[in-house]
């Protein structure tokens, strides 16, 4: 087997930028201007020549250098063949050609042909910043290589950190791709893998073939290992199939399948487990999951949607997901959408079910299926009186296995009068909420076609007053932005409508303005309001950046609020929550945002709920976060995560997330990257976690070898991180 020769010909390197850590970036320059006069001409330098007029051929030696074209050849001794126009080549030999730059002791170059031989080799392929050496190279064409006995590696000359031995290998630079037989993956020296045969790309084209397997153990899955196979079927589709064995519950298949078009792009996902080691009585023997995401532009404006998701039981997620979202999902959504928008109207259809997969969740409180559901929306202006007109129309059945069942149209209209000036705003605006309902499986004596009709009106009015300030010595613009909102919408019993998708919606500084306290089409809120709210704004005089805001608003209200969601008291308070939010922008890292609900109709006046956010984020990759998160009775947490580059080197990560309110950490990770010569990181993430309070935690380790130019090796620890650190990227 070849070895890596520390003695470098120094030609060969020469215009290469081996600490550059994108080998997609780095540029080939030539070791000397090709001027090779005319195409298809051969120019040769020697400080001596004999001519054998006999034998037709010329004996070069001494500093040889031939030119044809692109290619650029040098050596000690050459003979030339006049009639077969074949170079002997013998001592100091060096080739380049575009892509390709090789050294070696003999070789032979048939220039016509544009292939040949050198053996005793080094070689360097620029265009990947990759490099090795060889026993023999066979070059074959323009673009298709051979090697004997090779050493392969992307890490810079003198810096072989990993490296592939192989008995042969092929580089087909036209299709991307390179081909290793009976290789051994070398990291550190230490064999960590073999394979007798192994397909890697030298580009950012596909081919077919194994990808780097994957390992990592947590505690309920135990030790895990798997293997993709990738299968390049077509330059618009592709597949892969990935066995994956889990110690504890014995081998999964799962498998992929893409397609992307002019037209349409799409994803098929699916996995199975035979039979699940671990089975018990919630726990089928049988298990799998399968995803589709399908989207379709079939004409102008005309759209479709699929995305639809299924799991074998309630516990799958649990078992098998892989991050804390997918862990902690309640519902799985299936959903159809066929979208189409012409001039002023858009039009949607679409149909929708859940699958519920949290087990403490009771069968009467799953939610609602829309089967189907249909929308139309218009909107246009009437540029010559300076009017809005506004119209949304929806016609959708409900579809429960337990609650009442039913069809609802709803129509509301809308018609405002902005008008908008540099110092501000007061806009008018009247609407009328009107919905219908055919009902059925509702209790005895209930109303099964009740209807209801409410008007509203409001008028949303601001100025803004600015005066000159500064921000830590630079010139500022001082904005003081005061904004009244009155809203007035008469009570209508609602009662006897149920209560489809309706929910009341988190009280925020953008809720002071909403004609309708209440999300979706079965409640509409009566109201008798106003709102007093107050923005304050610091901008940069130079570029308008805002480096400040504070606002503050409250609701009076007129009269009690008498609609609810369900059979309650009316709200009888005459003022809302206070409501405020800060943002800065500190200086070009750092960042904080807060936002507070203060309720002052609690005891002694108390805090509702409450956000803070401090950031910090640099050119060179250093990320620090900190989350605080209170909500009254519901949530207390803390969060703080953080990406901390120590050297070019090193690397240090970590998650904390503690709930407070339950005394028990909720997300832990504690993790290191380590970057070797640009050619190579290593990541290690230990993560301990659970999904709700009452959850036992799962522990699980994950480690990452990414090599420069082969893959990765390992979990996919990037999308852990994107998840649990705030700014995170996986080109970080």
């Amino acid at each position: 087997m070849a070895a890596d020769n520390d003695v470098q010909d120094l030609r060969i390197d020469r215009g290469l930028n081996w600490e550059y850590c994108d080998p997609a970036t780095s540029h080939e320059r030539p070791v000397l201007p090709l001027d090779a006069g005319q195409p298809g001409s051969t120019q040769v330098e020697a400080d001596a020549a004999v001519l054998d007029q006999i034998n037709n051929h010329t004996h070069f030696f001494g500093g040889v250098q031939v030119r044809q074209d692109e290619h650029y050849l040098e050596a000690d001794h050459a003979y030339y063949q006049r009639d077969t126009r074949q170079i002997d080549l013998d001592d100091n030999i060096y080739i380049e050609k575009p892509g390709l730059r090789v050294s070696g002791k003999a070789g032979q170059v048939e220039l016509d042909k544009n292939r040949g031989w050198l053996t005793e080799t080094e070689f360097r392929l620029p265009e990947r910043n990759a490099r090795g050496s060889a026993s023999r190279v066979d070059i074959a064409s323009k673009t298709l290589s051979h090697y004997d006995d090779v050493f392969y590696t992307t890490c810079r000359p003198g810096a072989n950190d990993w490296n592939i031995e192989a008995e042969t290998l092929d580089i087909n630079m036209d299709e991307g791709w390179g081909v290793a037989r009976n290789a051994k993956l070398r990291f550190g020296g230490v064999p960590v893998f073999y394979t007798p045969y192994f397909s890697f790309p030298v580009d950012d084209r596909r081919k077919s073939g194994f990808l780097l397997p994957s390992i990592g153990s947590s505690s309920r899955g135990g030790s895990e290992f798997s293997i993709p196979y990738y299968l390049n079927l077509a330059p618009d589709y592709d597949a892969t199939i990935t066995p994956r064995l889990m110690s504890k519950r014995g081998l999964m298949l799962g498998g992929e399948f893409r397609f992307l078009s002019e037209n349409q792009k799409g994803i098929f996902a699916g996995e199975i487990l035979p039979n699940d080691g671990d089975a018990d009585i919630d726990r089928p023997s049988t298990r799998g999951a399968f995803n589709i995401r399908h989207d379709s532009w079939l004409a102008p404006g005309l759209t479709t949607t699929i995305d639809a998701g299924y799991v074998s039981d309630k516990e799958y997620l649990t078992d098998f997901g892989k991050g804390l979202a997918i862990t902690s999902s309640r519902h799985i959504e299936q959903r159809g959408d066929i979208n189409y928008t012409i001039g002023d109207w858009s039009l949607l259809g679409r149909l929708q079910d859940f699958q519920t997969v949290d087990k403490d969740i009771a069968r009467i409180d799953y939610p609602y299926s829309r089967l189907p559901q249909l929308l139309a929306g218009y909107f246009h202006s009437l540029d010559e009186m300076g009017l809005d007109l506004s119209l949304e129309a929806e016609y959708v059945y409900f579809d429960h296995v337990e609650q009442v069942r039913g069809h609802r149209v709803a129509i509301s209209p809308y018609l405002s009068l902005p008008l908008r000036r540099s110092w501000g705003h007061l806009t008018p605006r009247v609407g009328l909420n009107y919905a219908n309902y055919q009902l059925s499986n509702t209790d005895a004596g209930d109303n099964s076609a009740p209807s209801r009709m409410v008007p509203t009106l409001s008028l949303d009015s601001g100025l803004i007053l600015e005066r000159d300030s500064n921000w830590f010595g630079s010139a500022a613009t001082h904005t003081l932005e005061p904004r009244l909102h009155y809203l007035y919408a008469p009570y209508e019993d609602q009662s006897d409508t149920p209560n489809f998708d309706s929910s009341e919606l988190d009280f925020t500084f953008s809720s002071l303005f909403r004609d309708n306290r209440f999300s979706g089409r079965d409640r509409i809120g009566d109201a008798n309001q106003i709102t007093l709210a107050l923005t304050s704004r610091l901008l940069e005089s130079d570029s308008g950046r805002e480096r400040f805001r504070a606002s503050l608003g409250q609701i009076l209200y007129f009269e009690d609020r008498k609609v609810q969601l369900s059979d309650t008291d009316v709200t009888a308070t005459s003022t809302s929550s206070v409501v405020a939010e800060l943002s800065s922008r500190l200086d070009s890292n750092w960042s904080s945002s807060a936002t507070l609900r203060w309720d002052p109709h609690l005891e002694g006046g108390r805090m509702d709920k409450g956000k803070f956010a401090l950031r910090y984020n640099t050119p060179a990759g250093q990320l620090l976060n900190f989350d605080y998160n209170y909500t009254r009775e519901s949530i207390e947490d803390i969060n703080v995560s953080a990406y901390w580059p120590i050297s070019h080197k090193y690397t240090l990560l970590g998650v904390w997330k503690h709930s407070m309110l339950f005394e028990r950490d909720m997300n832990q990770i504690l993790g290191m990257e380590y970057s070797g010569h640009c050619c190579w990181k290593l990541r290690a993430l230990l993560q301990r976690f659970v999904t709700d309070a009452d959850a036992e935690a799962d522990t699980s380790f994950m480690i990452q070898l990414e090599l420069t130019g082969l893959g990765a090796l390992g979990d996919n620890i990037q999308d852990t991180l994107e998840e649990s650190i705030y700014g995170y990227q996986s080109g970080n």
